[in-house]
């Protein structure tokens, strides 16, 4: 079994006011083509998803 392990994504994060949305979005992209590439059975997401408990309602769509 492959198991691919991260965490602390802090997804919604700002950048003092930057925007980080594409950021997030490009790491999301690599995560999913690495798990195809590498045949990854499970994603284990350990500390924090998102960066605060009020996310935007944008964000869970992009998962």
């Amino acid at each position: 079994m492959r198991i691919l392990h991260t965490s602390d994504w802090h997804l919604g994060q700002n950048f003092y006011s930057k925007s980080r949305a594409a950021e997030h979005q490009a790491f999301l992209d690599w995560l999913l083509e690495t798990a195809q590439a590498h045949q990854v059975d499970a994603i284990i997401v350990a500390g924090d998803i998102f960066d605060t408990a009020f996310r935007r309602q944008a964000m869970p769509r992009t998962l």
